[in-house]
């Protein structure tokens, strides 16, 4: 297996982004990427840390794939050494015994491995599971708004709170990078949360981050919501992102932290 950290940005970008332009004119009509699951590892007690992986089979490679992110809440920060990045690049493992794969054994050991990676992080964030999904649009469900969600941050008897509402806006953005690998289309977002009558902006790029590889797209996902006992509530918003992948665009999530 091959760890990614500082070097993903640049060997694995280029790889990967390369080869879907020396093969673009084989592509078929109707075209697939490959969408990473999210799993929540929730906040520390305190709210102070967020934590989630990512986690799938690379299209275009195979290679199962796990990637995992702790954030210091308030800066909307990676808390180093994160991200952890791991995926299994062993051909013999992945072919098997007669060409026969066992898709999620392999899948179920890299996540493993790369949770033992991160454990020490984990340990000294105190990540918990703290925290609820209050809303949730996931993009098979084709009655929701991708770019607006409304929810009460927490599940009270009735639901007298202040809703929380997203807005999310998308536009272009060009990439050098990306329009060097002739990739064009590149956009970036704003996103904004209303709150108590009080609409802040919670990210709106001036340029494209190298860890988003080349973005074409962005959707509201989900919001996590954590009131500590002793502090003030806290939130973190995981907005899927569709990203120039090597046989059509690949689903990911980032995440943006903070303060209700």
């Amino acid at each position: 297996m091959t760890v990614f950290q500082e070097d993903f940005k640049t060997s694995f970008l280029s790889a990967f982004l390369s080869l879907p332009v020396v093969l673009a004119c084989l592509a078929p009509v109707a075209q697939a990427g490959d969408t990473a699951e999210a799993q929540i590892l929730g906040f520390s007690k305190d709210g102070a840390y967020f934590a989630f992986e990512q986690y799938g089979i690379e299209d275009g490679s195979g290679f199962p794939y796990s990637e995992l992110f702790v954030l210091d809440v308030a800066r909307d920060a990676w808390v180093k050494p994160a991200p952890f990045y791991l995926r299994n690049e062993n051909m013999d493992e992945i072919e098997g015994e007669n060409g026969a794969t066992d898709w999620d054994a392999l899948l179920s050991a890299v996540r493993a491995e790369n949770r033992a990676n991160a454990q020490e992080l984990l340990r000294t964030t105190k990540i918990a599971g703290k925290g609820k999904t209050v809303g949730h649009n996931p993009r098979t469900e084709i009655t929701a708004d991708p770019h607006r969600m409304a929810v009460h941050p927490r599940n009270f008897h009735p639901l007298v709170e202040d809703p929380v509402e997203l807005s999310l806006s998308e536009y272009e953005l060009p990439s050098k990078r990306c329009a060097g690998y002739s990739i064009e289309g590149t956009k970036g977002f704003r996103l904004t949360m209303t709150y108590k009558g009080k609409t802040r902006i919670l990210n709106e790029d001036t340029g494209i981050p190298e860890s988003r590889r080349c973005p074409l797209g962005y959707r509201i996902e989900r919001i996590v919501t954590h009131f500590p006992e002793n502090g003030a509530p806290v939130f973190a918003v995981l907005v899927q992102m569709d990203a120039h992948g090597f046989e059509g665009p690949d689903q990911r999530y980032l995440a943006i932290t903070g303060r209700l």
